[in-house]
């Protein structure tokens, strides 16, 4: 079906794939994994035709065609592709903003789902759809108010408006998910595979996987390690944690006594009360849309109803004329839309110079020690183009890091990490944060915090 020859990729900075030799047959459908920066998102640029081989030939037995021109309109239709950031590059294609789903106004320029995927909408009734992935629903909420589950299912659908592919290609499809989501989006992509006959490629660490995931590609610094015949499973119920008692000494950073937020008709949080104490460790957890952005929205000085509601930072209603600077000051927030703002394909300085650029005065020291702690020296003085996503993760948690801030918000920051790397970063909020340090983290997988977390507030 597709074929690897001796393929290399080569970028005047360093070579993203070595010799690759690498065959998809029918019926096979395929995990690429490894640790981050091992190419396997360039990987799957190449089988995309997003980038081009240096070396060697990649063949497509469905790509048939007298010039390029026509070969690369037989890929287009064939393989079709969704990218680890496609959340952010959607809603900046459709002109829209990550805080947007923050105003409770009314926008008409704001696309509604039915706009997003056109009048074939309704042609998704014909491809027997499993019941989980109907949309209909959700066909007049605005796209700002989607959670990150309902979006993504939403980008999935857009892509097949244009008609089934022969290939899909996931990068990092689970991350950001809910345990529900990610077994909504499991079962979907196993009807894909079964009932229309596509073929299934995926990055993917250590989530469980489609059970129609039949073999697994391993790589290693751009080339081949292993190839495997697996049988994936199904994804079990999320572990059940002990919730700790709050502690009841330390000086309040964030109180809110009673907020209340609203979208219209939309409750997201009612009669909402949450006290958090200088030197606590919170983990934030709850369903994709349930308000835990919100919240971080609300204390980071995003949310323009932080003015409106009862919130308290640092002993300080909000509103009572502090400048939103002073707060962001005493802040050090890390979340998946950085990336959007950040857009990585087109910054050509290194990521230490871009952890520099973030900081006013930065501790060289403090620095050093980081880039160790995470053992970024073999691409912290790379371009942050060439980045993976999960190097580019780690560069983001690094510039987080670094300042010893009063209050550390960190949202989704295990995404894209590899077992590794996910390791250091428990190991570093465990061992390395200084007592007096606030920490609070969203994430979906209580068993990446169970060590060092003392407090845990579920939506």
């Amino acid at each position: 079906m597709i074929e690897l020859k001796h393929v290399r990729v080569q970028r005047v900075e360093a070579p993203l794939l070595k010799d690759i030799t690498w065959r998809i047959a029918a019926g096979e459908h395929w995990v690429i994994t490894g640790a981050n920066g091992s190419g396997k998102t360039w990987l799957l640029d190449l089988l995309a035709g997003n980038v081009h081989a240096t070396a060697g030939e990649v063949v497509y037995d469905f790509v048939q065609g007298a010039t390029w021109d026509e070969r690369s309109a037989l890929r287009k239709k064939h393989i079709h592709y969704i990218p680890a950031h496609a959340l952010q590059v959607f809603l900046h294609q459709h002109g829209m903003f990550y805080q947007q789903r923050y105003y409770s106004m009314g926008d008409e320029r704001v696309p509604r789902v039915k706009d997003i995927l056109g009048v074939e909408a309704g042609a998704f009734n014909t491809l027997d759809m499993p019941a989980t992935f109907n949309v209909a629903t959700l066909l007049d909420v605005e796209v700002t108010r989607l959670s990150n589950g309902q979006l993504k299912k939403v980008m999935i659908l857009q892509n097949l408006v244009r008609g089934l592919p022969s290939v899909l290609l996931f990068d990092y499809p689970f991350e950001g998910l809910d345990h529900a989501s990610r077994v909504d989006l499991a079962a979907f992509l196993d009807h894909l595979a079964r009932h229309h006959g596509i073929t299934l490629i995926m990055t993917d660490h250590s989530h469980h996987l489609p059970e129609s995931i039949n073999r697994r590609l391993v790589l290693a610094d751009g080339a081949v390690k292993s190839v495997e015949t697996i049988q994936a499973a199904p994804s079990p119920a999320p572990s059940v944690y002990t919730t700790a008692k709050p502690l009841q000494d330390g000086t309040p950073i964030v109180e809110m006594k009673g907020i209340a937020i609203r979208y219209g008709s939309r409750t997201i949080l009612e009669d909402f009360y949450w006290t958090i104490r200088r030197g606590e460790r919170w983990a934030l957890t709850g369903r994709n849309g349930s308000g835990k952005t919100t919240l971080f929205s609300l204390i980071f000085a995003d949310h323009p109803m932080a003015y409106s509601q009862p919130v308290f930072l640092f002993g300080q209603r909000r509103g009572s004329g502090e400048s939103i600077w002073d707060i962001k000051n005493r802040i050090n927030y890390f979340g998946p839309e950085l990336i959007s703002y950040l857009a990585p394909q087109y910054r050509p300085e290194t990521a230490r110079t871009w952890i520099a650029q973030q900081h006013r005065q930065l501790n060289q020291q403090a620095l050093a020690h980081t880039i160790e702690h995470f053992q970024a020296q073999g691409f912290i003085d790379r371009p942050v183009k060439t980045l993976s996503s999960g190097q580019l993760q780690i560069m983001l948690i690094i510039s987080s890091l670094v300042s010893g801030r009063e209050l550390l918000l960190l949202d989704e920051p295990y995404q894209f990490l590899d077992p590794i790397n996910k390791e250091r970063l428990n190991a570093y909020l465990q061992e390395h944060l200084h007592a007096d340090t606030t920490l609070v983290l969203i994430t979906h997988y209580e068993e990446d915090i169970a060590r060092w977390t003392q407090q845990r507030l579920s939506l």
